[in-house]
C-alpha cells in the first residue's frame, strides 16, 4: 500500500499568550490513504479546525506552536518546514473553508481569483486558457452560466454559488488532498446538502483525498469512509464510518450520535458535557483502539 497522503502521529500543538502556554492537541494521530474520504467530528471547542489549519495547512502559524509529534503531507514535512507546505499549498494540497464569502477576495471578480489560482499551481498559462479552464471547471461544478460568473464580483453571486465556485478553485489543480472545513455550514440546509453531494461527486470523479472536518453527523455518515472522533483535543475513536456509527465504544461518541437531531420525534437532547464518564480525553476505553490503529478494508 502506498504511505498516505496526510500522516499525523502524536502531535501536540499549543497556543502561547504572553508567557503562558496552553496546550490545546494532546498527542493527536490520524492519517488519509490516497483516494479516502476520512472525517474529523466533535463539538465545537474539540481541536478540529486548529487540526486542519495550523497543524496541517500551516495557516495563521504565528498563533499556534507545535510542541512534538510528526505531520506529514503528500510526502512533505509539515512538522518542521511550513515553508515547503507553502509552497505546495494551492496545487498539491488544497483547502475549503466554512464561509465562502469570507474566502473569496470582494474587490477581485471571480475570473481573477480563478487565474490566481490556477497560476498558484505552478501553471505557467496565458489569460485565454486561464478562462478557458475557468470556465470548464465551474461547469463541472453545474453553474449555470459560467462566462457571466467569471465576470461577476463574490457579492454578486449567491452563497450556494460562491461555495461552487470555491469547490472547482480546490480542486481545479488536481490535488492529492482536499482539507474541507465545515464545508457549507453558512449555508442554508437544502443549499448545504446540494453542495456537499456535489463536492462528493467531484472528489469520488478525480480520486482526490479528502479531510473532511465536521460537526455534522448526518452528512458524515454519508459522506466519509472513516471517521475520527476528536474531544478536548485529543482523539478519542476512530474506525470505518459503518462500524462507528452502528457500534460506538467511547461514551464520548455516543454522547455525540444521541446527541444528533431525530428526523422524527425526540427533538434534540442536551450533550451531556463534562460527564463523568468521558470527562477525561486521555482515558481510552476499552474497545477504541490506539489513537490511530490501521484499519483495514
Amino acid at each position: 500500500m502506498a504511505d498516505p497522503v496526510l500522516k499525523v502521529r502524536d502531535l501536540h500543538l499549543a497556543f502561547r499568550k504572553g508567557r503562558h502556554t496552553t496546550e490545546v492537541l494532546h498527542g493527536v494521530s490520524l492519517h488519509v490513504n490516497a483516494g479516502e474520504k476520512v472525517a474529523l467530528v466533535g463539538e465545537s471547542g474539540s481541536g478540529k479546525s486548529v487540526t486542519a489549519q495550523l497543524a496541517l495547512a500551516r495557516l495563521q502559524q504565528e498563533k499556534g506552536t507545535l510542541v512534538d509529534g510528526l505531520v506529514e503531507v503528500v510526502g512533505h514535512d509539515a512538522t518542521h518546514s511550513p515553508a515547503e507546505i507553502a509552497r505546495i499549498r494551492g496545487h498539491r494540497v488544497t483547502m475549503i473553508f466554512q464561509d465562502p464569502t469570507s474566502a473569496l477576495n470582494p474587490v477581485f471578480r471571480i475570473g481573477e481569483i480563478f487565474t490566481q489560482v490556477l497560476r498558484a499551481g505552478g501553471q505557467k498559462i496565458s489569460e485565454a486558457d486561464a478562462r478557458r479552464k475557468a470556465e470548464q471547471a465551474l461547469a463541472e461544478v453545474h453553474i449555470p452560466d459560467p462566462a457571466r460568473a467569471l465576470d461577476s464580483y463574490p457579492f454578486q453571486l449567491s452563497g450556494g454559488m460562491n461555495q461552487r465556485v470555491m469547490i472547482a478553485m480546490a480542486l481545479a489543480n488536481e490535488p492529492e488532498l482536499l482539507l474541507a472545513d465545515e464545508p457549507g455550514t453558512a449555508l442554508d440546509v437544502t443549499v448545504q446538502a446540494q453542495t456537499l453531494r456535489l463536492m462528493d461527486e467531484m472528489v469520488t470523479s478525480k480520486g482526490t483525498a479528502v479531510l473532511f472536518i465536521s460537526h455534522n453527523l448526518s452528512v458524515v455518515r454519508e459522506f466519509a469512509d472513516r471517521v475520527y472522533v476528536i474531544y478536548r483535543g485529543k482523539i478519542v475513536e476512530h474506525g470505518r464510518t459503518d462500524q462507528l456509527f452502528s457500534d460506538p465504544r467511547h461514551p464520548y461518541t455516543r454522547a455525540l450520535l444521541s446527541a444528533a437531531p431525530k428526523l422524527i420525534g425526540g427533538g434534540l437532547p442536551d450533550l451531556p458535557e463534562h460527564s463523568d464518564a468521558f470527562r477525561d480525553p486521555l482515558i481510552v476505553h476499552e474497545g477504541c483502539g490506539e489513537p490511530d490503529d490501521e484499519v483495514t478494508a
